[in-house]
């Protein structure tokens, strides 16, 4: 046994945590084996190896050594089960089918679920299995954040203009498209679909170059009205039912206009407060978060440190004591 680990036992054993305790939250446990098993596979991970290497640009975000990982990898942990607290006392829950949303939401803007894993492992230190747990605890994130802005005043007027601000969630048209590059042949596939929108699909699979949609029959989805608008040249060509032509960045598009789908002001009156009151809401759950671990009271194992309320992360005691994790 080593100087150091003589030493830590004292230490340990009059700490406020059990001594197999990496953390205790309230009456919660966050084992010593539960943190291992978590920074184990992370570091089996090569991207978040990769991204621990010494001069890599993500070092000082998840900790430039494997203490400093334990200690991002315990405040996440942490994290996880004050925010399950809260969300227990707001009666806020979140559903499978809101996590799968998100990531497919978050694979979009990353391109690829791919590129998102590596930048998850990259920026927090998450493997692809934790990566929905995390992303659970962010969906929770956005759900307290908008319980707690709910019963905050909002005048009509600040609704309607938040509501015109972002008018492209709130009233949008499904959409289908035939994409050529030929005016020649957009003429004449234009001309076969408005004879005949109900080939619309057939059409698209035959004549269209856009791999992304030829092979579902053109359908696109669902976009903000005044995209199409904009791409059609008038609101009057953007109808229901209307079969139009476009042009656009060197291609000809034969656009399928279906349906159209407005969210009333009612009916988005949380989801626009939710923007209204954004910086409100950040400050207000991070106050929340603070007030629960001060009423639970958050005890760290001082071979990782000690919490930080202002940060609400663990940071490292000044002791000489430090754990490999």
């Amino acid at each position: 046994m080593t100087a150091l680990a003589v030493a830590a036992i004292p230490v340990l054993a009059g700490c406020d945590t059990s001594p197999d305790a990496a953390a205790v939250i309230g009456g919660d446990r966050i084992s010593i084996s539960d943190l291992q098993s978590q920074v184990n596979a992370a570091l089996a991970d090569p991207q978040i190896a990769g991204a621990l290497a010494p001069g890599s640009q993500f070092a000082s975000a998840l900790g430039s050594n494997r203490p400093g990982f334990v200690r991002v990898t315990l405040s996440r942990m942490i994290t996880h089960q004050l925010l399950g607290k809260l969300a227990a006392q707001h009666h806020v829950t979140v559903t499978n089918k809101e996590v799968s949303d998100q990531i497919a939401n978050f694979v979009q803007q990353a391109g690829s679920l791919a590129s998102l894993r590596q930048q998850a492992a990259e920026g927090v230190g998450v493997t692809a299995a934790q990566l929905p747990g995390l992303i659970r605890d962010t969906v929770l994130q956005k759900k307290l954040s908008d319980a707690l802005v709910a019963n905050l005043p909002v005048t009509q007027e600040q609704l309607q203009s938040e509501y015109q601000k972002d008018i492209d969630q709130y009233d949008q048209l499904d959409v289908a498209q035939i994409a050529v590059t030929s005016k020649t042949l957009a003429q004449k596939v234009l001309t076969k679909a408005q004879h005949a929108p109900g080939n619309f699909a057939a059409l698209a699979k035959q004549y269209s170059q856009d791999t992304a949609t030829s092979g579902s029959g053109g359908e696109v989805g669902f976009v903000g009205r005044s995209q199409v608008v904009s791409l059609v040249g008038s609101a009057a060509k953007a109808k229901v039912g209307s079969v139009v032509l476009a042009h656009t960045s060197g291609e000809w598009i034969v656009l399928h206009i279906i349906s159209r789908k407005i969210t009333p002001i009612a009916q988005a009156t949380d989801q626009l407060k939710s923007a209204i009151f954004a910086a409100q809401a950040a400050s207000l759950l991070s106050k929340a978060i603070t007030a629960e671990e001060s009423k639970l009271g958050v005890h760290v194992n001082p071979r990782y440190g000690h919490w930080d309320p202002k940060s609400q992360a663990v940071v490292a005691s000044k002791s000489a004591i430090s754990s490999t994790g």
